[in-house]
C-alpha cells in the first residue's frame, strides 16, 4: 500500500518519505514523553517512600537522647531514695504494735535491717521532708519550664536542665554534713532546674515526632524515668552499703558526674526543630513534615490561657496526672522504706528490689508501643479509643495491683511480685494519656505539659508527708494498708477523668493569633 497509517498507541506509522523525517522527530518525542511519564510513576513511588518510610534517622537520635535525659535525670532524683536508708541512724522505736509487724528475715539480723549506724539523726518527719521537698521546687520548675520551653526552645532549658542536676548533685554530699536546712535548700533548687525537663520533652517531641509514631517514641522514651530509677535503686544500693568512696556520698558523686557528660552530648546532638538541625537528611525532613498535620511554628505564639482553662480535655489531663502522680511517688519514693521497715530487706537486697518493678516496665512499656502502632497502622481502632485503651489498662490494673498489697502481710516475694506487676502494667499509660496534651494542642505542648506536670509533680510534696503521718511511730503492716489503699483510689480517679473526657482531637485554641 501507498500511504497508510497503522497505529500503536499515539504513534502513526506514515509510509510516505516526505513526512519520513517528521516521523523520525515525532517517534523520538513519543519516547521522550514515555520516558518522563515512567520517570513520574516512578518519583511518585519514591515520594510515597519517603512518605511512609521515614527509616533511621536523627529524629530517633533525639528519642534516644530523650530518654537518657530522663535516665540522668531519675538518677540524680531517686538517689536520697535509696541513699537516705543508709545516711540515717534509725532503731526499733518506730514500731508502737509489736503484733502489727512482720518477723526478721532469716537472712538478715536487726542489726541489718532495724538498726543503722548512718551519721544523720534524722527523725520520720525530717525524712519525709527531704524526700518530699524536692518536689516543691519540682512543681514551681514544671510551670516556669513550661513557658521557657515555648520561648527559649527545648534544647537549652533540658540542656541546663540536666547540667544543673549535676552540679547540685555533686554538692550534696557537702551540703547535708554541713546543715540539714542547707541539705533541703539544695533539693528544693535543684527540683525547680528539674523541672522544665518534661516541658522540654514534649515542645520538642512536637516539632520531631509525627503525631502516628508518638505511641511507640513515647512508650521508649518515657521509661528512661524508670531506667533512672533501676540503677539508682540497685547500683545505689550496693554503692550506699559500701566503702566506695565513702559509701552512699559515691552515689551522689558518680550519677552527677554522668550527667556532667550526658550535657555535652546533648548540645552537639539536638536541635529546637529539624529543619535547623546541620545534619538531618532531606528524606527525613521530608518524611516529619509530611506525616505532621499540624506544624508547630518556630516563632511563639500567644497562649490561650482562657481557652485552656476551660477546655474540658486539658482538665481530664490535670485530674490524671494527679491521680496517677500518687500512686506513682508513693511506689517511687516510699517502697525502699517498705521493703527495710516491713519486710527487713537489708540495703543491698533493698535496693535491687526496689529496682526490680523498674526494669520490668522497661521490658513491657515498649511493648505496649509497639501493639499501640499496630493497632494504629491496621486502623482496629481509632486512635481516641487506643489511647484511652491503654490508659485504662496502665491505671486500672495498678489499682488492682494496690489493693491486693493490702493483703499480702509478711508474704515478701508476693509483694514484691505485686508491686513489679503495678508498676510494669501502668507503662501502658505511655502510649495512652501520656501524649495527651501534644494530642489536643501541639503548638502548647510544653507549656500544657508545664501544667499538667504542676499538679504531678505536686502529688510528690504530698505522698511524703502523707506517709510519714501515717508511720511516724507505726510502722506496721495496718498503716501501710492505708497507704496502698489511697494510691489506688487515686489510681482508679485518674483513670476514670481520662476515659471520660479524654480526646486525640486537635483544639480550635491551637490555632490563636501570632504575637
Amino acid at each position: 500500500m501507498d500511504s497508510s497509517e497503522k497505529h500503536h498507541g499515539r504513534i502513526s506509522v506514515i509510509s510516505d518519505e516526505k513526512y519520513g523525517a517528521h516521523f523520525n522527530k515525532g517517534l523520538e518525542l513519543d519516547v521522550l514523553e514515555d520516558q518522563v511519564v515512567t520517570s513520574g510513576a516512578r518519583a511518585a513511588e519514591d515520594l510515597d517512600q519517603v512518605v511512609t518510610d521515614g527509616g533511621w534517622g536523627f529524629r530517633h537520635v533525639f528519642g534516644l537522647m530523650s530518654f537518657s535525659a530522663l535516665t540522668v535525670s531519675y538518677m540524680n532524683r531517686n538517689n536520697i531514695n535509696i541513699a537516705i536508708v543508709a545516711m540515717v541512724a534509725s532503731n526499733t522505736s518506730d514500731v508502737t504494735d509489736e503484733t502489727d509487724v512482720c518477723p526478721l528475715r532469716s537472712s538478715s539480723n536487726e542489726s541489718s535491717s532495724d538498726t543503722s549506724t548512718g551519721e544523720f539523726d534524722w527523725d520520720e518527719t525530717t525524712q519525709g521532708m527531704i524526700l518530699g521537698c524536692f518536689f516543691y521546687g519540682y512543681t514551681v520548675g514544671n510551670l516556669f519550664g513550661g513557658f521557657a520551653s515555648q520561648y527559649f526552645g527545648g534544647r537549652a532549658m533540658l540542656g541546663v536542665s540536666i547540667l544543673s542536676a549535676a552540679l547540685l548533685s555533686l554538692l550534696s554530699p557537702v551540703c547535708a554534713r554541713t546543715s540539714t536546712a542547707l541539705f533541703v535548700g539544695l533539693r528544693i533548687v535543684s527540683g525547680f532546674f528539674q523541672g522544665p525537663l518534661y516541658p522540654a520533652i514534649f515542645t520538642l517531641m512536637a516539632s520531631w515526632i509525627p503525631p502516628k509514631d508518638r505511641a511507640s517514641f513515647s512508650s521508649i522514651v518515657f521509661v528512661g524515668n524508670h531506667m533512672g530509677t533501676v540503677i539508682s535503686m540497685s547500683l545505689g544500693g550496693v554503692m550506699s552499703g559500701s566503702d566506695f568512696m565513702g559509701g552512699w556520698p559515691s552515689v551522689f558523686y558518680v550519677f552527677g558526674v554522668v550527667a556532667l557528660l550526658w550535657t555535652v552530648a546533648w548540645f552537639v546532638l539536638i536541635r529546637d526543630q529539624p529543619e535547623k538541625h546541620p545534619w538531618i537528611s532531606s528524606k527525613e525532613l521530608r518524611y516529619i513534615k509530611s506525616n505532621s498535620p499540624t506544624v508547630k511554628p518556630s516563632k511563639a505564639l500567644k497562649v490561650p490561657w482562657k481557652d485552656i482553662a476551660t477546655s474540658m480535655p486539658f482538665l481530664c489531663l490535670v485530674i490524671y496526672a494527679f491521680g496517677d502522680g500518687i500512686g506513682f511517688f508513693t511506689i517511687l519514693t516510699e517502697i525502699p522504706t517498705y521493703l527495710s521497715k516491713i519486710q527487713h530487706f537489708d540495703l543491698a537486697s533493698n535496693g535491687v528490689l526496689s529496682a526490680l518493678p523498674y526494669v520490668c516496665v522497661l521490658i513491657v512499656s515498649p511493648l505496649f508501643g509497639a501493639i499501640a502502632d499496630k493497632i494504629s497502622e491496621k486502623k482496629w481502632l481509632s486512635i481516641k479509643t487506643t489511647r484511652k485503651l491503654f490508659t485504662g489498662v496502665g491505671l486500672y490494673s495498678s489499682c488492682i495491683c494496690l489493693i491486693a498489697m493490702c493483703f499480702v502481710d509478711c508474704n515478701a516475694t508476693l509483694a514484691v511480685v505485686l508491686l513489679c506487676l503495678a508498676v510494669s502494667i501502668n507503662g501502658a499509660k505511655y502510649s495512652g494519656a501520656n501524649v495527651g496534651e501534644q494530642d489536643i494542642a501541639p503548638n502548647f505542648a510544653g507549656v500544657l505539659k508545664g501544667m499538667v506536670d504542676t499538679m504531678g509533680s505536686f502529688t510528690g510534696n504530698v505522698t511524703p508527708l502523707v506517709v510519714e503521718a501515717i508511720t511516724t511511730g507505726n510502722q506496721t503492716l495496718s498503716a501501710w494498708r492505708i497507704i496502698f489503699g489511697i494510691s489506688a483510689v487515686t489510681y482508679f480517679i485518674g483513670g476514670s477523668a481520662y476515659l471520660l473526657f479524654g480526646t486525640d482531637k486537635v483544639q480550635p485554641w491551637n490555632e490563636p493569633k501570632r504575637k
